[in-house]
């Protein structure tokens, strides 16, 4: 028990090695609770022998004066105190454990649901369209993206809280399992990275994407602009003159109006340019339809504009030769000529920048173009020439046909140097471009090797893998070695061409693209040089760490054969010590190895850090298995060490005890020997006997010494396991034997021979004494009390010890008999008294004869002693090996079934097993019987040994006994169990079949409309409820006994986690509790019945529960209702929110998300009733019925005033003073500064604006209200955007304030009025928000203005295109807060302007999610064309909008009687088309 206590202790002193995983952890926690139901399993022998070494104890004289009392006292507190030991360490290793598992499922759970979260984060951003073209949906795709990413900001705090967990499992778990927690941590680091640097990358895109568009955008609104103002300048040019000099002033104007075209020309030339790179990487048709028609347009309006000056230049040349000014046009012409060619001539080769000679070539496309202009002044002049030459003659005419012959000549060198110098362009761009085009797809290809080595995994921890990686790269590495010769070749060829162009000193694209290209050549080039020796050093490490790993592997494999060969621990002492001497080299073979399993160790940990995932795992794997079969070495090792210095001290304290008896038996011996001479002197012969009688005492001490060291012989004899030791032993024990046999021998013999001379010497006397004292001597120890029963050992010593004194009883009859015959021979020749001699002889006869009697009854029962012994023995062998065997069978049980037969099986079985049990009961008591008949006969020295056998088997058949009835006790059990439940399994069935069918006939019938009818069946449902809930316990009790054992959960379920999912249910109010089944299928069938059922029982119940607490919310709701009064209702209303100091306007605006001015009936009711307000659904539906007078559907803020403030009617504005202060009021107030912008009212119509004194006549025009400037009138947003600092400082303002007026999936609209058509130049385009309303609408309607409520563009309208427009795509209307207006030929009463409003489209459907093109396109081009970008376009700051429908009638006729005098956009945009719904009907806003 101690050693086994100890063994147990040991095992649990040595630390932990905690593991980082789950199941890892879970096996230690198993392997703990093993060791305690070892521990459990030993109780009984524990407590049987701790009970009977008190009983031991107890009988003693006390541990303080009996020393075996006191050895039993320490050996059990020795026992107690590892007892107690084992239990605390294994409570503390199990809650260890337990908080590392803890943690680890965590750590493990949650990084795998974050890292799933990520990736699927990541493949969104991934599959996100590519950044649009047109600036609002780039907008919108910004605003989604922003969306998406402040969600994935929000896994940040996750993030932090998983490292914090990795970091405290790192410091919990072994030194071994710590690297591949860092390294999952690392991976978890580089997913979250890779994500921003995801986003980073798609915002920079959308940034650059957003900033071509506007640009592209600005530039072709300023084209378009320029166009108009240009064909407007030309068209008001003054017809051609009559007199000369006017023709001549009007030619001069024409050169220098041509001088600002050609200039312009040029831009032109750029803008196309940029349309055909946009068109590239459009990738949608509608996206290229929105580039390549403005473009179209504005080509086929430039070659309007081209074909009129060219005609207007010919009408004023035509009529500079009408008016006879032949000489002054040829000069001029001629002039032309010169001054062309001169500019040919001093053009110079470009080369190198595409950019550059793209704008040479367009310059030179504006030159031809002005060349093949000229063709036709030429050939008027040839002409007008022609007839000068007919109707002249002489000199005149010859002087008249050179110049004509030298302006052709010159035209022709003209036209042939423009066409070789556009040729020569051609090929120099030509050139350019593949030279570019080469240095691109170099540098995708090195942009293609960068992503490679960027994407690089880990390196490999194997020698493989890392050959493999090493491969791969050398591949790629081939691959950049050969493109040097490429790169070469470029670079020198882009130097070349840096040398030959002119402009030295600017930097161009070409030489961009030399330095890129050396700079991405020196980066790839160092990286793969990085990667390869960083793989190169991998490969090695690896390399240099499998060999080592290998080394000690095949010394490990050697050391474990030796380990296995090596002989048991020898018991003769010469070949132990030799055995000690090979061990002590083993050993010092294995310290010496210590230091390599160290550094393999660290190695290894450092290419786990290193590695890949997949070979972290397998060095793992190979390190724990190394280090495994190492401290197994180290422990046999260690433990074949103490075995053999086990064997050293006993083989030592055999051999000095037999060398000791040896070496005295020698001497005597030899004593004997030298003391052969026996002298005749009768005295002398008595000193000699009584020497001899002394020597015989001192041999007949070392007895006990005898005895001792044959009984250690023997069971040395028996435990070895060497058949040489056993040779050896018998020899030893056969010397010692034949020794100790020979001196006694040799003893006898002396005495004998003493006596003998004794006796011859005429000492009969002394002779016949000495042998009645001998006899007298030997005679109790033959008596019949003596006791001679005990072990088998002891038995067969006092056999041995009988056999020596038989052989000296056999050698005392001689003497016995010539004692006798001198006594007869005495007492016949004596004549003296001889009867004292008769006595003597007598007393001597009757003495030998009973030694005789005793000696042969000694023998009989020393056999019968030897017969009980070998009895005894083999009884109790026989007992303790079928002990050993039901021990095992009992502790190796495995899981009780949860089938009823297999259970009656096993009891069945068990039974067998008691009756054996009770069976061998019969024979534990005979031999117990045998034990106790054996101690009350039993020789002292043997007491204790027979009281331990019979206390053994004793103990341990009780302890086979308790196990029995304990196991027999849970089979019972169990047995009980499953028919309890099976009973409670039908019990339950039936209830949840009546229960369902009771519910589904309850379901069926109406509800009453009567409140204390529907409150008894809520209380009738209520107790039904409790009653299902009482038997919740029961069902959960039986679904859990026969649920199939779970497999402990992977990673698995918990990557299925959405963070999003998570995030939301928080929020969410949380349904009643419903019971949870675990989704394992049951082995019973019946089970999943039950469990199915129940589930949809429970929800019925809770189902029906619903409908009768909503049944009686509204009956109370309508009893309430039957006594609503509106005016108390408002009341109310207003004392509530005079209770929390709010505003009415404050509320509204609130509630007004797109800031439009109105809000629909559902969004009023939710509004209010989301405000906690204490009212009713169905009273707020007959409240929006009021406060919605005019029944559209919608409740604008005067409704909404109106409805709280009967009082305050007049508030609406009705004449145009009102109207205008209301609009000023309300432009005045957008502004966000600290300091607003001054707008004063002087007088009617009369304000100061800002700091300037200057009063300034504000009016409505056309629904638009407009401040007097100058000789004319500019619209009053487009003058605060002029005047405003605020404003005119920029786009930043807006945009900050955007997001948060827009409502969701809305873009900004444009001002449905304008009123100076394209022709209004804002002063400042980067800045006004009202460049838009000034080219983009096309709505001509004169509609009072309403300040309150802003027009925005209705994406689901359709619309009608005016007839003056030049596009044949339709263009978008807008709608304000009564009547729509649609195109120029529509008005207030047409169906798509009544239902403008109502035909939004849902949001929900028509964007899938806010990414999508889809839903970005709907809002996105309800604009026009347009200059800038998205956020220009400020709701609140470009719409205006109108009163109501009879006034926009009215206006609408007179708009649509000047409608000539506004031209459309030319910029087309997409409007979706969706039917018209019911005017009555209000569809959702957005």
């Amino acid at each position: 028990m101690l050693e086994t206590l100890e063994n147990l202790s040991s095992r649990l002193c040595m630390p932990p090695l905690i593991p980082a995983e789950v199941d890892k952890i879970r096996e230690c926690i198993s392997d703990n609770k093993n060791a305690t139901m070892e521990l459990e399993k030993l109780q009984p022998s524990f407590e049987a022998l701790k009970r009977r070494g008190e009983e031991l104890i107890g009988r003693s004289q006390g541990a303080d004066k009996d020393l075996a009392a006191k050895e039993i006292q320490d050996k059990l507190d020795q026992m107690v105190f590892f007892w107690e030991d084992i239990k605390a360490r294994a409570e503390e290793r199990e809650i260890k454990f337990l908080d590392v598992l803890e943690l680890a499922e965590k750590f493990w759970y949650d990084m795998a649901a974050l890292l799933t979260t990520i990736k699927d984060t990541q493949d969104i951003v991934h599959d996100l369209e590519s950044p649009g073209i047109d600036p609002s949906i780039i907008k919108q795709q910004v605003e989604a993206a922003e969306t998406i990413k402040e969600e994935t900001d929000g896994l940040h705090e996750e993030l932090e809280f998983i490292r914090i967990l990795g970091a405290d499992l790192i410091f919990a778990c072994g030194e071994t399992e710590k690297p591949e927690v860092k390294k999952s941590i690392d991976e978890m680091n580089n997913a979250w990275e890779n994500l921003n640097k995801t986003w980073k990358e798609r915002l920079e895109k959308l940034e650059d994407a957003m900033q071509a568009a506007v640009q592209y955008q600005d530039t072709l609104q300023a084209m378009f602009d320029w166009l108009d103002n240009t064909v407007i300048k030309l068209c008001t040019m003054p017809p051609v003159g009559t007199d000369l000099n006017t023709v001549k002033d009007q030619l001069n104007e024409m050169k220098e109006f041509k001088v600002e075209v050609y200039q312009q020309q040029i831009e032109m030339e750029k803008l196309n340019h940029q349309g055909e790179l946009m068109l590239k990487k459009a990738t949608d048709e509608t996206d290229r339809d929105i580039i390549r028609e403005p473009l179209t347009e504005l080509k086929h309006l430039w070659e309007n504009l081209g074909e009129k000056i060219a005609h207007r230049q010919h009408k004023l040349e035509g009529a500079l030769l009408a008016l006879g000014q032949f000489q002054h046009a040829l000069e001029e012409l001629m002039s032309w000529l010169i001054h062309t060619e001169e500019l040919l001539d001093a053009q110079r080769p470009v080369s190198g920048d595409p950019k550059v000679i793209e704008v040479e070539l367009a310059k030179h496309h504006v030159l031809k173009n002005d060349v093949l202009a000229h063709q036709a002044t030429v050939e008027t002049v040839n002409k007008a020439g022609n007839e000068l030459l007919e109707s002249s003659a002489g000199d005149d005419a010859s002087s008249l046909r050179s110049r004509l012959e030298t302006m052709n000549q010159c035209w022709e060198s003209v036209l042939q140097k423009t066409e070789e110098r556009e040729q020569q362009l051609q090929s120099t761009l030509q050139q350019a471009q593949g030279f570019h085009s080469e240095i691109e797809d170099f540098l995708l290809e090195l942009t293609r090797m960068e992503t490679q080595l960027s994407a690089s995994k880990p390196t490999g921890g194997l020698p493989e893998t890392a050959r493999e990686q090493l491969d791969t790269h050398m591949e790629l590495y081939s691959q950049l070695k050969a493109k040097e010769e490429t790169y070469n070749h470029l670079l020198d060829k882009g130097r070349l061409m840096l040398l030959s162009r002119d402009d030295s000193g600017s930097s161009s694209k070409t030489e961009q693209s030399v330095a890129l290209l050396e700079q991405k050549w020196h980066v790839v080039s160092s990286k793969m040089e990085e990667r390869k020796s960083k793989l190169e050093e991998a490969l090695n490490l690896a390399t240099e760490f499998q060999n080592s790993l290998q080394e000690f592997i095949n010394w490990l494999t050697l050391a474990e054969q030796n380990l296995n060969i090596a002989s048991p621990p020898s018991l003769i002492l010469n070949t132990v010590l030799c055995q000690i001497e090979e061990h002590k080299v083993f050993a010092n073979e294995v310290n010496a190895h210590r230091d390599q399993i160290i550094e393999l160790d660290q190695t290894g940990n450092q290419l786990k850090f290193l590695s890949q995932k997949q070979d972290v795992v397998l060095i793992k794997n190979l390190l724990v298995s190394v280090q495994s079969r190492w401290e197994k070495v180290v422990q046999r090792s260690i433990e074949r060490g103490r075995s053999l210095d086990d064997a050293r001290k006993r083989a030592k304290q055999f051999h000095e005890a037999w060398k000791k008896l040896i070496d005295w038996l020698e001497d005597a011996e030899s004593h004997l020997d030298s003391e052969l001479e026996i002298s005749n002197d009768p005295d002398k012969i008595k000193l000699q006997l009584s020497k001899h009688k002394e020597f015989q005492k001192t041999l007949g001490g070392k007895q006990p010494v005898y005895d001792t060291t044959i009984r250690t012989g023997r069971a040395l004899k028996e435990k070895t396991l060497l058949s040489d030791d056993t040779q050896k032993l018998d020899n030893l024990l056969g010397e010692v034997r034949d020794k100790w046999d020979t001196v006694c021998g040799k003893s006898v013999e002396r005495q004998h021979k003493l006596e003998e001379a004794l006796l011859f010497s005429g000492q009969f006397m002394d002779a016949l004494q000495a042998l009645v004292d001998w006899l007298y001597k030997v005679e109790p120890q033959l008596a019949e009390d003596q006791p001679v029963h005990g072990d088998l050992d002891l038995v067969m010593n006092l056999m041995d010890a009988h056999k020596v004194f038989q052989k000296e009883l056999g050698k005392r009859t001689g003497t016995v008999q010539v004692l006798k015959r001198s006594g007869r021979e005495l007492i016949e020749n004596s004549r003296d008294d001889t009867t004292w001699v008769k006595g003597q002889l007598q007393e001597l006869s009757t003495r030998w004869d009973t030694v005789c009697k005793l000696s042969v009854s000694k023998q009989s029962r020393l056999e019968e002693a030897l017969k009980q012994a070998e009895e005894f023995r083999d009884t109790v062998h026989m007992l303790l090996e079928w002990l050993s065997e039901a021990e095992q069978t009992l502790r190796f049980r495995g899981a009780l079934p949860d089938d009823a037969e297999a259970l009656q099986t096993l009891i069945d079985t068990h039974k067998e097993f008691m009756k054996k049990v009770e069976e061998k009961r019969v024979d534990v008591n005979t031999a117990v019987t045998m034990g106790e008949v054996i101690l009350a006969v039993c020789h002292p020295d043997c007491i204790t040994t027979i009281k331990h056998w019979i206390t053994i088997i004793r103990a341990r058949f009780e302890e086979v006994l308790t196990w029995a009835k304990q196991h027999q006790q849970r089979l019972e059990t169990a047995l009980s169990e499953l028919v309890a439940n099976a009973e409670l399994l039908e019990e339950l069935l039936a209830w949840i079949q009546w229960a369902e069918t009771t519910l589904i006939q309850r379901d069926q019938e109406p509800i009453p409309q009567n409140i204390d009818r529907v409150k008894a069946l809520i209380a009738e449902h209520q107790t039904f409820m409790e009653e299902m809930t009482r038997k919740q316990p029961d069902m959960d009790r039986i679904t859990k006994t026969y649920k199939r054992k779970n497999i402990e959960p992977t990673h698995g379920p918990f990557i299925e986690k959405s963070r999003s999912g998570s995030r939301k249910s928080l929020s969410q109010p949380t349904p009643p509790p419903m019971p949870i089944f675990s989704q394992s299928e049951a082995k019973n069938p019946r089970i999943n019945q039950l469990s199915a059922r129940w589930q949809q029982v429970w929800l019925l119940a809770l189902e029906r529960q619903r409908k009768l607490n909503d049944a009686l919310d509204r009956l109370e709701e309508l009893k309430e209702f039957a006594n609503f009064d509106f005016d108390v209702w408002r009341k109310k209303y207003m004392r509530w929110m005079n209770h929390k100091k709010s505003r009415v306007m404050d509320f509204f605006r609130r509630i007004d998300k797109d800031q439009d001015g109105k809000i629909t009936r559902q969004e009023f009711i939710d509004g209010i009733l989301a405000s906690k307000f204490p009212t009713t659904k169905l009273e707020m539906t007959a409240v929006a019925d009021i406060f919605d007078r005019d029944g559209d559907g919608y409740i604008d803020y005067y409704e909404f005033v109106a409805a709280l403030h009967p009082n305050k009617d007049a508030y609406r504005p009705t004449t145009d003073a009102d109207k205008i202060e209301d609009e000023v009021t309300r432009q005045v107030a957008q502004c966000k500064c600290a300091k607003r912008f001054q707008v004063e009212q002087i007088g009617e119509n009369k304000y100061r604006f800002g700091d300037s004194q200057q009063l300034r006549l504000v009016r409505i025009l056309r629904s638009t209200v407009m401040v007097r400037v100058g000789g004319g009138w500019m619209a009053l947003d487009e003058f605060l955007v002029k005047n405003d600092p605020c404003r005119a400082r920029g786009r930043t303002n807006i945009e900050l304030r955007e997001k948060f007026i827009l409502p969701e999936g809305v873009s900004q609209g444009m001002t449905p009025f304008r009123s100076r058509g394209r022709r209004s130049k804002p002063s400042s385009r980067a800045a006004s928000p009202t460049r838009s309303s000034s080219s983009a609408s096309q709505s001509n309607h004169s509609c009072t203005s309403m300040p309150s409520s802003p027009a925005t563009p209705a994406s689901g309208t359709k619309v009608i295109p005016s007839s003056g427009s030049k596009l044949k795509r339709p263009t978008p209307t807008f709608h304000s807060s009564r009547t729509s207006l649609a195109g120029d030929t529509s008005n207030s009463s047409s169906p798509a302007s009544t239902g403008a409003k109502t035909n939004r489209a849902d949001p929900k459907k028509s964007a899938s999610r806010p990414g999508s093109r889809a839903g970005s396109r709907a809002g996105s081009r309800a604009s026009s064309r347009r200059g800038s970008d998205a956020s220009d376009f400020d709701l609140l700051e470009t719409q205006s909008a109108c009163s109501d429908t009879s006034e926009s009638s009215a206006a609408g006729g007179q708009g649509n009687s000047r409608r000539g005098l506004n031209k459309p956009s030319k910029i087309p945009t997409m409007s979706k088309k969706t039917t018209t719904a019911s005017p009555r009907t209000p569809g959702p806003k957005r």
